[in-house]
């Protein structure tokens, strides 16, 4: 084991590095952890969203019946290229581009619509595992220009316009608080991606 005093050639403390290192993974781990949360979040409260949401079984009906109401009664899509689109000739362009980053990175959508906020978040905590697991900075590197890229260019303009229609329509704590975490982390992930 190395004690305090240990450098490397350049004089640099290995510990200091190693906790760096550890409080960047746990940075990086909390924030895969949002993406993972949020994805489930706004997700149709199934199964799997009482698994991951063990403790909102109680309110099950009425997350059920407040679901239906803001993204089928009030239209409050939960579709990146119905905020992002002004015509349907861009809405495919950015579907196209959308589906391109999956499968660059061997990932295909089921079921629903690539731009959905569920999958686009989904692809975030994916991004993140990725780099974390990277065999070498290269192919980190790349997991961190496309998690930067697809965030700037897709995630972000539609996770706002959704979160803040929510934050309009609804008195659910669950849903109002959920969309104040998009904006809260958003806020703070756009200060971390455009360093």
């Amino acid at each position: 084991m190395l004690s305090e005093k240990s450098t490397t050639n350049n004089g640099m403390c290995i510990e200091s590095v190693s906790v760096d290192i550890v409080k960047n993974n746990q940075l990086y781990n909390k924030r895969m952890h949002t993406y993972k949360m949020l994805s489930v979040a706004f997700s149709y409260p199934d199964k799997d969203f009482f698994e991951f949401f063990p403790e909102l079984m109680p309110e099950k009906e009425s997350l059920i019946r407040e679901y239906d109401r803001l993204f089928r009664v009030k239209e409050i899509w939960l579709y990146g290229a119905e905020y992002t689109s002004e015509h349907e000739f861009q809405k495919s362009n950015n579907l196209s581009d959308i589906s391109g980053f999956y499968k660059a990175f061997g990932l295909e959508i089921d079921n629903d619509r690539p731009d959905s906020l569920e999958a686009e978040l989904e692809f975030m905590h994916y991004l993140i595992f990725k780099e974390i697991k990277a065999p070498d900075k290269e192919k980190a590197q790349i997991c961190a220009d496309a998690r930067r890229k697809f965030f700037a260019e897709h995630l972000i303009p539609m996770a706002k316009a959704i979160a803040q229609k929510i934050i309009a329509e609804t008195e659910n704590d669950f849903y109002k608080t959920a969309a104040g975490e998009i904006l809260e982390f958003f806020a703070e992930e756009e200060k971390l991606i455009t360093k």
